[in-house]
């Protein structure tokens, strides 16, 4: 080893001048990994996907040449600092983007620390990954350690300072020409891809996703790793500090309030009211996992009020709790980025919380998990709840070790059954947990599972597989004590309970580190990507008529939808609209410009239309068309109803 050593030292001293090109060399590596991961696809065009490497050239020399300009030690300093800061958020862009297929902006990168309990996913990651990420450490502290000598000189200085010029002006004029070749493309294909995309600027187009950052990861496709860095500092820490960002603030509050449309009684209205409510918040609780490994919640689905094209979307960075924030608020979390928690002081009336609260409801959250986790401690009662009920603060020591696991922890500890059947009008939220990744055999929460039930590790011939079955039967004993609970107390009769989940099963993992898409669309029973985004969601109560709702909805549709049956007259308008609404033929939005409206949708990423019955799409032009403007007056008012606190009175 201290051979090598010294034969690469003495090999860098004798071709000093190689040693100011490995400082760009280097700064484009840790972008050339990015791509790797985050753009190339070997079966599609190249020239359409190679832009993140032309912005990748342009800062790395920038940066080199504002390096070069600096004394030695400066320098020095100056790049160990940059290049192992670039390799860290390529690293958790990029292993970010392998596990939940989107990328995070840098508010988001606060709730890494609230993803450590699911690290072991980490090991499941491709073998290129880990090595490429290793590679880049160890070339770094290489260049580091043999650094170039330098002395400044008048022709250096001119020189890396021209360079720094000409780099600085291409960050300014490159996406000009992504943007050009962008529509020259859309010009050029056929005419059924131009009636996909849409007329030019809609947000899928490079511009809008480069002046809107509607999408981290499109935004990415447009301009690399570095220049998407700095829009995102500059759109979400700078310009918010600046005067004409209160002005735009105005503006868009008046752009909100001629958006939202008001809300008319109809046939459902009122059927549940007066009734306690139960939500159900069933954690990563796919609809392929409902089945006969679920009787109670078959069950429940088939009694009551049974969604059966319900989809979450997700935007913003965190998955669930986009979820959870949306049935809670009528709204999902800005999918331009921005800490959930930054929003913690907005004003949040409208909560399904706050409504019932007005009208003499007890609300309150149950979790097992604790209170700093997304912040739920702060966010729930700015969302109208009185208290957010950590399982840790009522359980023993000893109980604790052996019952965590489980969520019928909630009925089977006194102290927490009381808190949850409290005296007087209920409004109770419950988290559950236990379908939650990871879904391997020695994950500590299968492994607990399968000492209940160790029939599911022969369920089937996939692991992953066996242990999803396994947690979604453990979140259906939950449904069991819940429903015997509730007989019991004497409440069943006058109770409503809604199941919802939060997103599809995208832990799921295949054997070589990757997501098994097509595995996961085949147990779903969908031919498209996007439609793996349809979940369970159903409303049940023992004096409901059996129903199937097929009309297409989103997560925003549940909020309005509940307050209908419940009788609430909010004085609120909403994003989402009512289910039973006649005059609503429902859709589902999602961040990135891709839409689901009817029997027909479109993935933006592919720029294709589809069924969702699988025939050959027939698409109306006009209805395409009108279909794009909508998810994108959605995405954009639903972003500025957070920005701008819409509801504070």
């Amino acid at each position: 080893m201290n051979a090598f050593f010294r034969c690469f030292s003495a090999g860098l001293q004798r071709w000093k001048p190689v040693l100011y090109i490995l400082l760009p060399v280097s700064l484009f590596l840790v972008e050339l990994f990015g791509f790797f991961f985050l753009a190339y696809e070997p079966d599609t065009d190249a020239s359409a996907q190679l832009w993140p490497l032309a912005f990748a050239g342009v800062w790395a020399l920038l940066l080199s040449a504002l390096l070069w300009l600096l004394p030695r030690t400066a320098a020095r300093i100056g790049y160990g600092v940059l290049y192992f800061l670039t390799v860290i958020y390529a690293g958790f862009q990029t292993g970010y983007y392998l596990l939940f297929g989107q990328m995070m902006w840098l508010s988001d990168f606060r709730y890494a620390s609230e993803g450590a309990d699911y690290a072991s996913v980490l090991l499941s990651y491709p073998a290129g990954w880990w090595l490429g990420l290793l590679g880049l450490i160890v070339f770094g502290v290489l260049l580091l350690w043999k650094f170039p000598r330098w002395q400044r000189s008048g022709q250096g200085t001119v020189a890396a300072a021209l360079v720094a010029a000409l780099s600085l002006a291409g960050t300014v004029a490159l996406p000009e020409l992504v943007f050009y070749c962008d529509y020259q493309a859309l010009q050029d294909g056929s005419e059924a891809d131009r009636l996909a995309a849409g007329d030019y600027g809609r947000m899928q187009s490079a511009e809008a996703a480069y002046k809107n950052l509607f999408n981290a990861h499109r935004l990415y496709q447009v301009c690399g790793l570095n220049q998407m860095l700095c829009k995102d500092l500059y759109t979400h820490v700078i310009y918010p500090m600046t005067p004409g960002y209160l002005v735009a603030q105005k503006e868009a509050k008046g752009q909100i309030g001629q958006y939202l449309t008001g809300h008319e009684p109809n046939d459902m209205t009122g059927l549940l009211a007066g009734k306690d409510v139960i939500l159900v918040l069933m954690e990563s609780m796919d609809d392929w996992m409902i089945g006969e490994h679920t009787p109670t919640i078959s069950r429940l689905m088939a009694e009551g009020i049974n969604f059966t094209q319900f989809y979450t979307p997700g935007y913003g960075g965190i998955r669930t709790f986009n979820t959870e924030f949306c049935i809670n608020t009528g709204s999902f979390l800005s999918s331009q980025g921005g800490y959930a928690f930054d929003y913690v002081t907005n004003h949040f009336d409208q909560s399904l919380a706050s409504q019932l609260t007005d009208l003499g409801y007890s609300s309150k959250v149950f979790h097992y998990n604790d209170p700093a986790f997304y912040s739920r401690g702060e966010f729930s009662p700015a969302m109208g709840y009185e208290e957010y009920v950590y399982f840790r603060d009522y359980v023993s020591e000893e109980d604790w070790n052996q019952q965590q696991y489980d969520d019928t922890l909630l009925f089977e500890n006194d102290a927490l059954c009381s808190e949850f059947f409290r005296k007087g009008q209920n409004f109770n939220f419950i988290i559950t947990r236990s379908a939650h990744l990871s879904y391997k055999y020695n994950e500590v929460l299968s492994w607990w599972g399968l000492k209940k039930y160790p029939q599911y590790r022969y369920e089937t011939d996939r692991e992953e597989t066996n242990c999803a079955l396994l947690k979604a039967r453990l979140v259906d004993d939950m449904f069991t004590r819940l429903l015997q609970e509730l007989e019991e107390q004497g409440r069943l009769e006058n109770t409503v309970i809604i199941g919802v989940t939060d997103h599809y099963t995208y832990g799921y993992r295949h054997d070589d580190g990757t997501t098994d898409t097509e595995i996961l669309m085949a147990l779903s029973g969908v031919e498209q990507e996007l439609l793996l985004e349809r979940t369970p969601c159903f409303i049940w109560a023992s004096d409901l008529q059996p129903m199937e709702v097929n009309k297409t909805l989103n997560t925003s549709d549940l909020l309005p939808t509940l307050l209908n049956l419940l009788g609430v007259e909010s004085r609120y308008r909403y994003i989402g609209h009512d289910a039973f609404d006649p005059g609503y033929d429902g859709f589902v939005p999602f961040p990135n410009g891709s839409w689901i409206g009817g029997n027909l949708g479109y993935d933006a990423t592919e720029n294709l239309l589809f069924t969702l019955d699988g025939t050959e799409p027939t698409p109306d032009s006009g209805f395409v068309s009108e279909m794009h403007r909508r998810v994108q007056e959605f995405v954009e008012n639903n972003n500025l109803i957070l920005k701008t606190d819409y509801y504070r009175k």
